[in-house]
C-alpha cells in the first residue's frame, strides 16, 4: 500500500487543496458567492479520494467560506441573513456532491472489479478450451488474482495445504488452496469475490483433471489395443513363412538328391517368396516405428512417376507371377514432389495390398495422370472382392484389414503407413470401387516442375 492510499494521508490532502482554493479566492478578491463556488468545485474533485476526505474538504471549506468571506470577515459572527442562507446551501450541496461523487466513484470500482472477475473467469475458460494443462492452469489463474487483489504474492496449492501462517489470505476450495501476502487486509465485499474465484477455478480445476485422466486412461486402452493386435500380427506372419522356409529348407537339404529338379525349383522359389514376405514385413513393422517416433523425414524432389512405377514393379516381380499387371502412366504427367523412397514405399504397399486380394490371373493396374496441373494421381486399381462398406472407414488404420479370413497374410500395416506417407508429402488418399468388381486405392501427391510449362527466363 502506497502512503497516498492511508486515510489520513488523504484527509491531510483534502486539508492542503482548501487551504489552496481559499488562499486563491482571497488573492483574487472574489466575493461570497464565488468563492462558495470555487470550494464547492473543491469539494467534487477532492471526493474522489474517499469519503473521509470529502468530509474533511466539506467542513474545511465550511470554516474557510464562514471565516473569510462573510461579513465581518475573519470571525465567526453573522451579520447578514443571506449569509446563513449561503452557508446552509454550501453545506448541502458540499455534502450531496461529495456524496454524489463517492457513490459514482464506488460504482466505477465495482464496474473496475467485475470486468476483471468476468476476464479472470474467460482467461481461464479459453485456457481449458485450448487444452491447456492443470499446473499452467493454476499459475496463469494465480497470476491473474495477484493482479486483480494487489497481493504481493498468491499462489494457488492442490492436495494438501501447509499450515496456516499469520498475515496470510487464506481461501479453501474443494481441491484446491489459495495461499496470498498483502499489505492490507480485504474488505467483505472483496473476500466474498476472492472466495467465488477460487470456487470458480477449482471447479474448473477439477474438470480439466478429469479430462485429462479420461484421455489418459483412453490413450492407455487405445495403446494396449495397438499392442496387441501387433503382437498378434507380427507374431502371426512371422510364425507362417517361418514355418513355409524351414519346411522347404529342411526337405532340400534331407532330399536333394531324389527331388526332381522342377520340385527343388519350387522349393526354391518358396524360400525366396517367403523371404521376401519377411522382407516386408520387417519394412512395415520398422516404417511403422519411424512414423510413431516422429522421425519420418520427407525430402521432396521432382520424380519421375514412370520410372518410379517401373521400378516398384519389378521389386515385386518374384510374388507377380500369377497376376498380370499392366501400367497405363500418361504421357504428358509433370514430375511428382517425392520423397523417392517414401514414394516407392506407397507403391510397394499398394501393389503387395493387391496381389493379396486379387485372383489369380487377373489384372492389376497401376495407373498415373495429372490432375488439375498441379497434382499427380497414382491409382492401383484390382479385381479382388473390394472392401464392405463398413469397413472403409477403417482400413487406413494400425493393424486393421477388411480380410477377416483365419489364413489371412496381411499385417493391417501397409495403408496406415501407405496414409501416413501421402499425408506427410501435403497428399490424400481415398478409396473407389474399381468397375466390374474391386479395389482401387487413388493417392493425390503435389506435382513437381512442370515440364510443359517453361520456367521463368
Amino acid at each position: 500500500m502506497s502512503r497516498f492510499d492511508r486515510p489520513w494521508t488523504r484527509v491531510a490532502a483534502a486539508l492542503v487543496a482548501v487551504a489552496v482554493v481559499s488562499g486563491f479566492a482571497i488573492v483574487a478578491n472574489l466575493d461570497e458567492t464565488s468563492a462558495a463556488l470555487l470550494l464547492l468545485v473543491n469539494v467534487l474533485i477532492v471526493g474522489s479520494l474517499g469519503i473521509a476526505a470529502d468530509i474533511t474538504a466539506a467542513l474545511a471549506g465550511f470554516l474557510a467560506l464562514y471565516w473569510y468571506f462573510t461579513e465581518p470577515p475573519r470571525s465567526f459572527t453573522i451579520q447578514r441573513a443571506g449569509d446563513v442562507v449561503t452557508l446552509v446551501l454550501f453545506v448541502i450541496s458540499a455534502a450531496f456532491v461529495g456524496w454524489r461523487v463517492r457513490r459514482l466513484q464506488v460504482l466505477r470500482e465495482d464496474a473496475q472489479r467485475r470486468e476483471q472477475e468476468t476476464r479472470v473467469r474467460l482467461e481461464l475458460t479459453n485456457r481449458l478450451l485450448a487444452g491447456a494443462n492443470a499446473d499452467d492452469a493454476l499459475q496463469r489463474t494465480a497470476d491473474a488474482l495477484r493482479t486483480l487483489f494487489a497481493f504481493d504474492d498468491c499462489v494457488l496449492v492442490t492436495g494438501e495445504p501447509p499450515p496456516p501462517r499469520a498475515g496470510e489470505v487464506r481461501v479453501d476450495a474443494p481441491g484446491v488452496t489459495l495461499i496470498a501476502h498483502g499489505e492490507h487486509d480485504l474488505a467483505s465485499g472483496d473476500r466474498e469475490l476472492l472466495e467465488a474465484l477460487v470456487a470458480g477455478s477449482a471447479t474448473s480445476i477439477d474438470r480439466l483433471r478429469l479430462k485429462e485422466e479420461v484421455r489418459e486412461a483412453r490413450m492407455s486402452a487405445e495403446l494396449s489395443r495397438q499392442r496387441a493386435g501387433f503382437l498378434s500380427a507380427i507374431s502371426h506372419n512371422l510364425r507362417t513363412p517361418l514355418t513355409a522356409i524351414k519346411a522347404a529348407g529342411s526337405t532340400l537339404l534331407a532330399s536333394w538328391s531324389h527331388i526332381p529338379s522342377d520340385e527343388r525349383r519350387e522349393l526354391l522359389e518358396t524360400i525366396c517368396d517367403e523371404a521376401e514376405r519377411l522382407e516386408r514385413l520387417v519394412r512395415n513393422t520398422l516404417e511403422l516405428s519411424r512414423i510413431r517416433a516422429g522421425a519420418l523425414e520427407i525430402e521432396p524432389e521432382d520424380v519421375d512417376v514412370a520410372d518410379l512405377v517401373q521400378h516398384a514393379v519389378r521389386r515385386l516381380r518374384p510374388i507377380t507371377r500369377a497376376h498380370r499387371v499392366r501400367m497405363d502412366v500418361a504421357d504428358d504427367l509433370p514430375p511428382a514432389a517425392l520423397d523417392v523412397m517414401a514414394g516407392e514405399q506407397i507403391l510397394l504397399n499398394l501393389l503387395e495390398n493387391a496381389l493379396r486380394f486379387a485372383p489369380p490371373g487377373s489384372e492389376i493396374l497401376v495407373g498415373a495422370r495429372r490432375v488439375d496441373h498441379i497434382c499427380v494421381e497414382l491409382r492401383v486399381s484390382d479385381h479382388g472382392p473390394g472392401v464392405p462398406v463398413e469397413a472403409r472407414d477403417r482400413i487406413f488404420e494400425e493393424f486393421q484389414s477388411a480380410d477377416t479370413r483365419p489364413d489371412r497374410t496381411g499385417t493391417g500395416l501397409g495403408l496406415a503407413i501407405v496414409r501416413a506417407l501421402v499425408l506427410a508429402h501435403g497428399g490424400s488418399v481415398r478409396y473407389e470401387d474399381t468397375p466390374g468388381g474391386g479395389a482401387t486405392f487413388v493417392c493425390t501427391l503435389p506435382s513437381g516442375t512442370d515440364p510443359l510449362e517453361p520456367g521463368p527466363s
